[in-house]
């Protein structure tokens, strides 16, 4: 099964079509019985390794251990120094990692094409 034009939208058609790896060509499958609904505040999205909500540090395992940190629209390592813009969240809805400061969402620039 193909999802139209690989776009995630509402209503887009679905068709059978040769297999070529692409994520909307992949699909989870849950037996209603073993359906829990979605995670909430707290619990773990064992799927995506995080806890819904709950904030975290990320920190560089070079040997000064650096926080990950939100500076003028660009990530960066910095010493830690409290501040909310080196925490982080996972955000259920979205299942994105957003930053507390912010509730802004990481990306890779051009979708990291060059």
């Amino acid at each position: 099964m193909d999802i139209s034009g690989g776009i995630d939208a509402e209503n887009r058609d679905i068709y059978m079509v040769k297999q070529n790896g692409g994520k909307h060509q992949q699909w989870d499958l849950i037996y209603v019985k073993d359906w829990k609904g979605e995670p909430k505040d707290g619990e773990w999205n064992h799927r995506f390794g995080f806890k819904v909500n709950r904030p975290f540090y990320v920190i560089s395992r070079l040997g000064s251990g650096r926080y990950l940190d939100y500076i003028s629209r660009d990530l960066l390592i910095k010493t830690q120094n409290g501040r909310t813009s080196q925490q982080w969240y996972f955000h259920q809805p979205s299942r994105t990692v957003r930053g507390k400061a912010t509730n802004q969402s990481w990306d890779i620039k051009s979708s990291g094409k060059a």
